[in-house]
């Protein structure tokens, strides 16, 4: 096997190396980017549980707000009757009137916040679920790179070893020209 024939061997096979090189490469990112959609659809699972979490608490705060609402009415309630004041009548039953009103607002500013808490988690849930997406799409997009690059890798191993062995032959290197008017015999 004569030199010419060792060099557009390498050549090949150096086409073929990075060809390989070009589709691992892509697999690579590709799983790379799956890996960051799993985390995204992971963390928009917890913003979901954030979102119930948050309606969950905003209940339980509102019962714990109407118990101290009630407790403080008994008080009043209790205060009223024990100097002599009637309590069903006039500015006593006024105070209460008021305390029970500004129990139910806390209640609602209470159940307001818990609601924008979780619209806010289902919000991010919404983004990180929009990032999976995109990054799901990535990895396919890394994937046909990486064949992409296999393909031109070796359609340009393909072309540059068909040169050389062209100009090898040409040049006499494999023993005898194919075409015996030279190069300049292919022009005309």
């Amino acid at each position: 096997m004569g030199l010419g024939a060792v060099a557009l061997g390498a050549m090949a096979l150096g086409s073929g190396v990075s060809a390989v090189g070009a589709v691992e490469s892509g697999q690579a990112q590709a799983a790379s980017a799956n890996y960051m959609a799993q985390v995204a659809t992971n963390n928009a699972a917890i913003e979901r549980q954030n979102a119930q979490l948050a309606i969950e608490q905003g209940q339980v705060a509102q019962q714990n707000q109407q118990l101290q609402t009630g407790q403080k009415m008994g008080g009043i309630l209790a205060q009223q009757a024990a100097s002599g004041v009637a309590p069903n009548t006039g500015s006593a039953l006024d105070v209460r009137a008021s305390t029970a009103e500004m129990g139910a607002l806390d209640e609602l500013t209470i159940r307001y916040n818990s609601q924008m808490a979780s619209r806010n988690a289902l919000i991010g849930a919404e983004s990180y679920q929009a990032q999976a997406g995109l990054y799901s799409a990535q990895a396919g997009w890394d994937t046909t790179a990486g064949y992409f690059g296999m393909g031109s890798s070796l359609l340009g191993g393909a072309s540059s070893v068909s040169n050389r062995w062209l100009q090898y032959n040409l040049q006499g290197v494999f023993g005898s020209s194919s075409n015996p008017a030279g190069p300049e015999g292919l022009m005309g």
